[in-house]
């Protein structure tokens, strides 16, 4: 299955973090932080980003080039073996069976970032309290969903401060 290299830098208006939060009413910043808290990587040059080639199965992490995620990925499905978070999101597939067929599709980043988009805005539908709901995404046992919800929430306002200086905004999910 060829997946098309996506544009996954946070700062270009065509990102798919901009496409999917546009279509989902979640912001795209939010997402991001919730991608850098599951799956950030170093990159050279010292950045860091969310990768999104890798998955965990049998509380494994398999993590490399794309196609050698996939290939992991669709041996490990046709030996049956416990598929569990999968992708830049790391969405975790036995709790979300209903939102794909195959977790093989999880592995395409625009799939994967819709998947969790909705996962997340659900969650913040389910309360007032913004870090609990973003919290949600990970847990609905309180303590994890809290200590969750602040670190996302941490890095969300780091990273507004670096692309949105002159912005005052909250947290948005329609």
């Amino acid at each position: 299955m060829p997946i098309a290299e996506p544009d996954l830098n946070i700062a270009s208006q065509q990102s798919l973090w901009a496409q999917v939060g546009k279509a989902s009413g979640v912001d795209p910043l939010l997402l991001y932080s919730v991608a850098l808290v599951e799956s950030r990587s170093l990159l050279p040059g010292g950045k860091v980003a969310p990768t999104p080639w890798l998955f965990r199965v049998n509380d494994h992490l398999i993590l490399g080039e794309r196609h050698h995620v996939q290939i992991e990925m669709a041996v490990a499905s046709q030996l049956g073996s416990a598929v569990q978070d999968v992708g830049i999101m790391q969405v975790y597939y036995p709790m979300h069976r209903d939102a794909v067929a195959d977790p093989l599709t999880l592995l395409d980043p625009r799939t994967n970032i819709s998947v969790a988009a909705k996962i997340l805005r659900d969650g913040m539908h389910e309360t007032r309290d913004p870090v609990l709901g973003v919290g949600y995404y990970h847990s609905h046992t309180p303590d994890l969903a809290r200590n969750y919800g602040v670190a996302v929430m941490t890095v969300y306002q780091r990273l507004k401060t670096i692309y949105r200086p002159a912005r005052t905004s909250r947290i948005v999910a329609r």
